[in-house]
C-alpha cells in the first residue's frame, strides 16, 4: 500500500505543479483542470493509503 500512497503523492504534486505553472503562463483552461484532477486523484489516493495503513496498526493494537 505505500506504493499506492507514493505514486498518489507524486500525481497529486505533479498535478498541482501543472495546474499552477498552466495557469501562470496562461495557457489553456482545458490543461489547468486536467492538473487540478490530478491534484485531486492524488489526495483521493492518499487518503485512501493513509486509511488502509491505520487500518493495519488498528490490527496490530488489538
Amino acid at each position: 500500500m505505500t506504493k499506492l500512497t507514493t505514486l498518489s503523492t507524486v500525481m497529486g504534486l505533479t498535478g498541482v505543479v501543472l495546474a499552477m505553472l498552466t495557469a501562470l503562463a496562461g495557457g489553456a483552461t482545458g490543461i489547468v483542470a486536467l492538473g487540478f484532477g490530478m491534484m485531486l486523484l492524488g489526495f483521493m489516493g492518499a487518503l485512501v493509503g493513509g486509511f488502509a495503513a491505520l487500518g493495519r496498526i488498528w490490527e496490530t493494537t488489538r
